[in-house]
This record gives C-alpha cells, sequence and structure tokens, in this order.
C-alpha cells in the first residue's frame, strides 16, 4: 500500500517558490526536529537554520533552510522564509572558506573589542550546517 502524501508549499518575499506532494516532511524545528506525514497533528512550528528535507517514494529532496515560520495542516504544509536554498546550490568551496572566516573572526574577537562575536558565531553555524548537509547527501 502506498504512503498518503500531502503537499508542501514554501513561500519567499518573493511569491511561491516551491509547491511539491510528498510522503515525509523533516524541518529543523526550534525545539527540535520535526518529521511530517500525512494526516499529522494541526500545529505551527518556529524552525531554525538547518535541513528541511522533502521525501517521495523515488526521491529526497533537501534544502538549506534559515529561520521560516510552518504551519502544518493534515493535507497541507505551509512554509514561509525569506530564501530557500536546495542543496545543489550550495558552493562546499564558499562554505569552507566562510567557516575559515568565522574562526579566524572568533579567534580575533578575544582581543578586538570591534568584532561582533555574535555574528561571526551565526556565520560559523550557517557554514557548518551547510557543509554537513553537503556532506550527508555526498555532494562535492
Amino acid at each position: 500500500m502506498a504512503t498518503k502524501q500531502f503537499i508542501v508549499k514554501v513561500f519567499t518575499p518573493k511569491g511561491k517558490v516551491l509547491e511539491k506532494s510528498t510522503e515525509f516532511l523533516h524541518l529543523p524545528g526550534k525545539s527540535g526536529d520535526i518529521g511530517v506525514y500525512f494526516d499529522h497533528t494541526p500545529s505551527l512550528v518556529e524552525c531554525i537554520e538547518g535541513e528541511m528535507a522533502l521525501k517521495t517514494a523515488s526521491h529526497t529532496h533537501a534544502f538549506f533552510l534559515k529561520d521560516a515560520l510552518v504551519k502544518i495542516e493534515k493535507e497541507e504544509v505551509v512554509v514561509i522564509v525569506n530564501n530557500l536554498e536546495p542543496i545543489e546550490n550550495i558552493d562546499k568551496k564558499r562554505a569552507q572558506l566562510s567557516k575559515e572566516r568565522a574562526l579566524t573572526r572568533i579567534d580575533k574577537a578575544r582581543t578586538d573589542t570591534a568584532i561582533n562575536l555574535d555574528r561571526a558565531k551565526e556565520s560559523l553555524k550557517r557554514a557548518e550546517i551547510r557543509l554537513d548537509i553537503i556532506q550527508k547527501h555526498h555532494l562535492n
């Protein structure tokens, strides 16, 4: 018996950027990872930076998600986010350079109070998440 599917819609300030029928949705919830199947309990979820993955019978579609608001209903999920980055668009070299720059800024922040330590830590976190996603999906 086939797993029932539901619709995932993603909206950015530019409008709807994704509408996909899926069997399972993984989200990086603020209070922990969330898995959504058809007929999920209706919920409103705040997401943090991380991987959003949609699984169909034949493929997994993964994205880097940054701070989103998600409305979950029994047959539809609506994601509102500033930007959605498909894993195919993640540049490994750029993410590695970003990680190195952030580590350097964090190190310099110990002696230079002009460096925004929180911003450097956020940059490091985003770079590490992107690199983890690339590694998880065996991308270059």
